[in-house]
């Protein structure tokens, strides 16, 4: 068979640290977006681990929830036991009695192989329902990906779904060929890090790849810090607490006070710390994409905040209250952050991607997102700095922050001042969050496309070698 044009219906799955994409080539977005994070309940084996939505005994007529499949796990003190998975939309999402949750990706890759297999197939045969042996599929990858992670997930297509086809795409030559530029800087910035990758005539250069673990998580991890303690604007922590576990609350408060919801009591006893944080995170999450704006040109000043524009928020458990400050000093760690965590009153709990014991260290190696574009572009050669800087795209969720582009854009002539730069972002919100998606979509359509597909026969011929020399 000739994996060629329209005829192919190929899908195009694009694993991100937050939220998972995939849908049909040539669409212009994904028909499925769902988390990344997962949920797991280990059970001694011989106990029955059938529950309802509340992780209690279904009662007569209820309806079951089942997990998306169980496996055997070995428990160095109690001996095996058995492990359920919970993905997707309705994994996560539903409180379930003892359930831990956790992420299949780090740093951008997919470094937990089982979990990534139970989304996958939950995201082939109940979200798009369609059958995997018919379908090729393009796989998106970041350009410092490893082969052991790109080999799990080669064996996840050819030997667990039967797929007939199988491509690689570097997410950043997907961001690139999205926007239309064959030859582009492209900066992403997400949840867990930011990356600056050179592509130069399609290909992504090595010498300039870079990346900082400065996205939504790190911010996320700070406000978390800053919500539950008393600030000078109240004297009170916020409980953060997520609709799953709000029984009542009082609609009925001013601005400012403090808000003392009635929780569930049923829940709070099985409830893990991996789900609260989880479901605390995503309290914080909305407030974030909800208020947070970056300041345009002269950066954050302690002496003016307060004569910033305030917006009013009203979190989950019925605390609001207009916020001012907050809402710029915390998105300054994305272009000044030495000197934000040097004011900071504690630093981060973890940092991914770089020393998690020395923070004195790790610290000290973080830049800003315009001097990352300014080093990955200097790391380049000379001969191809021009064309990088007047093709500059931007990409990623957290880059929707208001305010970051105009800010990259003053920073970035500060530093070069004699260069001509030219920032390409995509004003429609789902273009820049699922770029990488857009651009496997727009390349697995191509009629001159199918030469590059890995067809299972070959995969069983050659083996995995064929896989790394056909997707560079």
């Amino acid at each position: 068979m000739v994996y060629n044009g329209d005829e192919v219906s190929a899908l195009v799955v694009d694993f991100g640290s937050y939220t998972t994409r995939a849908g049909y080539a040539g669409e212009d977005c994904p028909r499925v977006v769902t988390p990344s994070f997962y949920g797991y309940i280990d059970t001694p084996e011989g106990e029955s681990s059938t529950t309802n939505g509340n992780g209690n005994a279904p009662a007569e007529g209820e309806d079951v929830v089942m997990g998306d499949g169980a496996e055997p796990t070995t428990n160095g003190t109690s001996g095996k036991t058995t492990r359920k998975y919970f993905v997707g939309d309705d994994g996560v999402g539903v409180w379930r009695k003892g359930m831990e949750v956790d992420n299949f990706m780090q740093d951008g890759i997919v470094h937990d192989a089982e979990p990534a297999s139970r989304l996958l197939d939950h995201i082939l045969h109940d979200r798009l329902g369609v059958n995997p042996e018919e379908h090729p599929m393009m796989i998106t990858e970041p350009a410092w990906n490893t082969p052991k992670a790109r080999e799990q997930l080669t064996q996840m297509i050819f030997e667990g779904q039967k797929m007939p086809a199988l491509y690689f795409g570097s997410a950043g030559v997907l961001s690139a060929f999205a926007a239309g530029k064959p030859t582009a800087l492209v900066l992403d910035v997400g949840y867990t890090h930011s990356s600056a990758v050179p592509i130069v005539d399609g290909y992504a250069l090595r010498a300039g790849t870079m990346r900082q673990p400065l996205g939504s998580e790190l911010l996320i991890s700070q406000l978390h810090s800053h919500f539950t303690k008393p600030s000078s604007t109240r004297d009170f922590p916020l409980s953060l607490a997520s609709r799953h576990l709000i029984s009542k609350r009082d609609p009925q408060l001013n601005p400012g006070t403090k808000a003392n919801p009635v929780l569930r009591e049923d829940r709070l006893s099985g409830t893990t710390p991996s789900w609260k944080k989880w479901s605390e995170d995503g309290v914080i999450e909305n407030w974030k994409e909800a208020t947070t704006e970056i300041v345009n040109y002269k950066g954050f000043d302690f002496n003016t905040s307060k004569d910033l524009p305030q917006v009013l928020y009203e979190f989950t458990d019925g605390y609001h209250q207009y916020f001012g400050e907050e809402r710029y000093r915390f998105t300054e760690m994305l272009f000044d952050p030495k000197n934000y965590f040097n004011q900071a009153v504690e630093p981060p709990a973890t940092l991914r991607g770089i020393s998690n014991t020395d923070h004195s260290h790790s610290l000290k190696d973080l830049v800003s997102l315009s001097q990352l574009v300014h080093d990955s572009i200097m790391a380049c050669d000379v001969d191809v700095r021009a064309a990088l800087l007047q093709n500059i795209v931007v990409v990623g969720n957290t880059s929707l922050t208001r305010g970051l582009i105009e800010r990259l854009d003053v920073e970035l002539a500060a530093l070069m001042p004699s260069q001509k730069i030219k920032i390409h972002s995509p004003t429609i919100p789902f273009e820049r969050k699922y770029a990488s998606w857009v651009g496997g979509s727009v390349l697995a359509s191509l009629g001159t496309f199918h030469q590059l597909w890995v067809t299972k026969d070959e995969y069983e011929e050659h083996g995995m070698n064929i896989v790394h020399q056909r997707c560079k």
